[in-house]
């Protein structure tokens, strides 16, 4: 009994480091790829979103969940919308397995994180501020409420 608690902790471990590595493997591969983006500008963060159409979770929270980001910034945060079945080989350039994947981009350019599957308003935020990029008003992560 000891013994399947033990291997099932050790595989659980395997899977979130595998996990980790492949996020950053693919933040490395991506480096300087945003500059390249369509409606990208340096000088201003920017979240890349890529969805699809009939995507349920990317109609009902995580694009109202963009809405409210770049409100609470005055507009100061970028977002980038791809559609996934449009433009595939974007969407295989970036490594996106499903939709939604979100990627932060700090504003000289570089994607610092990445989201494969919903991520909210506070999450959103709490990652701008740890790449450096929340000196925006209204965008502190401690005063957005947990269900944002």
């Amino acid at each position: 009994m000891l013994e399947r608690l033990i291997l099932t902790l050790i595989g659980i471990v395997a899977v979130w480091l595998v996990y980790r590595g492949l996020s950053s493997y693919l933040l490395a591969r991506h480096t300087g790829r945003a500059l390249s983006l369509d409606g990208f500008r340096l000088g201003r963060p920017a979240i890349l979103y890529f969805t699809a159409p009939g995507c349920g979770p990317c109609e009902t929270i995580q694009r109202p969940a963009l809405v409210e980001l770049e409100a609470l910034s005055n507009g100061r945060v970028q977002i980038i919308e791809i559609d996934a079945t449009q433009q595939p080989r974007l969407a295989d350039a970036w490594g996106v397995l499903t939709v939604p994947t979100t990627f932060i981009i700090d504003a000289r350019g570089q994607p610092r994180g990445v989201n494969h599957g919903v991520a909210r308003v506070k999450k959103l935020a709490s990652q701008l501020a740890t790449v450096g990029e929340l000196n925006l008003p209204g965008l502190d992560p401690s005063h957005i409420p947990e269900s944002k």
